[in-house]
Formats: structure tokens, C-alpha cells, sequence
């Protein structure tokens, strides 16, 4: 048997174990994905742990996407570019970083609104790095960050009704909504023509992306780029393809665990 984890503070909400142990499970392996809260100050330990032999990786999420790069043998072009790890793999011994959240979230714009003209992404973290080069790729004719904490080269948050005005994509990749019927968008402020993608996604739907369906507008919340970047970090550990079959499975296993509204 071997072991993953899920990397991260405050995530007793995380809907991956399910999707992961049902995956290992339809492949009779095994193998099984756990969660781990780590704090700040435990996470280079909980990092070196994963060399041993037990281990296939970990997935990363908030707060920890930054700092563990400095703390692998290597990290892909496009997660350092990001500044952001998702996925970390075991091979011989050696800790590979990567970020399957990039992919993942580009297939959603795809969905949404394939190459957006004025894309807004709230916040300033990892999973906003993540959008922005998502958006890059997609061919967005201009991207705009905001953030409530001014980070460099964001938007006030205060500008953020002009904004929301002139633009045809807003993606949410703030903490906002998760596990509560909070909103980072007044619903008045939404309309058709702005195509929406929530990242959050307990509930499913989010507030944000029920509003946005009842204002005209497509919308999405974030079990499809859940299950975009699940199977991509399982074909990491696993070091082969993961097939529609596995995918399918895994699909069933988040609307078991999120309810049939979960976008996947």
C-alpha cells in the first residue's frame, strides 16, 4: 500500500479523498489518499515524510502552494512560473513539484467563454497565479486582478463594480463561499454576458454561481476543476494514463460526495 496526502490548513472540507480513494479502489490498488493539516511551521517535516518508500506524493493547497517549492528536488517550468505546487510526485527518493490546476482550470474557460476579451480573477494567491496563466493561455485580450489585500499589480477591490461592468469572464479564486452562502459578487452586479467560474466548490453550486444562472449567465462552480487536476496529479504518482473509465468514476465519486449539482 501506498499513501497520499493532501497538504494543507483548515481543509476538513476537501472532497479529494473521496474522488482519490475511489480511483485507487476502481483500480484495485491499495493505496489511499488521506488529508493532513499542517501548519506553517510544520510543513518542511511533513514535506521531507514524503521520501519514504509509503509515499506516492501529496497534493498542495492553501497556504502552502508558495512555500513548498523551495522545498523539492525540482519543479516544472510552468509551476515555477505560477510560483504555485499543487502536485508533488515520489521518484527514487526525489520530490518532483507540478501544477495540474493550470490545465485543469483552462478546460473550464474553455467551457465558459473560449478566449475571454476582459477576464476580472479575484484574489492574489497561488490559485489566482494559476487563472492568470490559464487566462494567458486561453488567449484572454486582457486580464485584471483584484484583491482586497492590494498585492502588486491588482486592482482595489473597491473598482471592482466598473470592472465587473466592461468585463465578459470573472473568475473567483478567493476562499469566498466555501462551506457558507457568502458571495464575493453582489448579485446585482452580474449579468449575461459576464460568463462566471467559482473555484470554490462546497456548496455546488456556490452562491455566486447560482446568482450568476439566475441573472442569464453561464456559470460554473469548481468540482469540474477539481476533478481536472484530481486525475492529472493521479497520472503523476501513478507515472501512466489515467482512462475515461477511472475518470468517470472519479466524476461519480465528487456528485456522491458534493450532490448532483456539482459542476464535474
Amino acid at each position: 500500500m501506498a499513501l497520499v496526502r493532501l497538504l494543507g490548513r483548515h481543509i476538513y472540507y476537501s472532497a479529494s479523498p473521496a474522488m482519490h480513494n475511489a480511483a485507487f479502489a476502481s483500480l484495485e490498488l491499495p493505496h489511499r489518499y488521506e488529508v493532513a493539516d499542517v501548519p506553517v511551521d510544520e510543513l518542511a517535516q511533513a514535506v521531507a515524510g514524503l521520501r519514504g518508500e509509503d509515499w506516492l506524493g501529496a497534493n498542495v493547497t492553501v497556504p502552502h502552494k508558495a512555500a513548498v517549492l523551495g522545498l523539492l528536488d525540482d519543479v516544472e517550468p510552468l509551476a515555477r512560473r505560477a510560483t504555485a505546487v499543487n502536485t508533488i510526485r515520489r521518484s527514487a527518493g526525489r520530490l518532483l513539484g507540478s501544477n495540474t490546476d493550470i490545465p485543469a482550470i483552462g478546460e473550464e474557460i474553455e467551457r465558459l467563454r473560449p478566449t475571454p476579451r476582459h477576464a476580472l480573477v479575484l484574489g492574489a494567491g497561488g490559485a489566482a497565479r494559476a487563472v492568470s496563466i490559464a487566462l494567458e493561455q486561453a488567449g484572454a485580450e486582457q486580464v485584471t486582478l483584484v484583491s482586497r489585500s492590494r498585492a502588486s499589480g491588482s486592482a482595489a477591490w473597491s473598482s471592482l463594480p466598473g470592472l465587473l461592468s466592461e468585463a465578459d469572464l470573472l473568475v473567483n479564486a478567493t476562499p469566498v463561499g466555501t462551506e457558507s452562502d457568502a458571495s464575493p459578487v453582489p448579485g446585482r452586479q452580474l449579468r449575461p454576458e459576464l460568463a462566471v467560474l467559482d473555484l470554490v466548490y462546497r456548496p455546488s453550486p456556490t452562491r455566486l454561481v447560482s446568482e450568476a444562472r439566475a441573472a442569464g449567465a453561464p456559470a460554473r462552480a469548481g468540482a469540474g476543476v477539481l476533478l481536472g487536476q484530481g486525475w492529472r496529479s493521479l497520472e503523476a504518482w501513478l507515472g501512466k494514463r489515467v482512462s475515461d473509465k477511472v475518470r468517470a468514476v472519479m466524476a461519480d465519486a465528487l456528485r456522491a460526495e458534493l450532490g448532483e449539482g456539482a459542476d464535474v
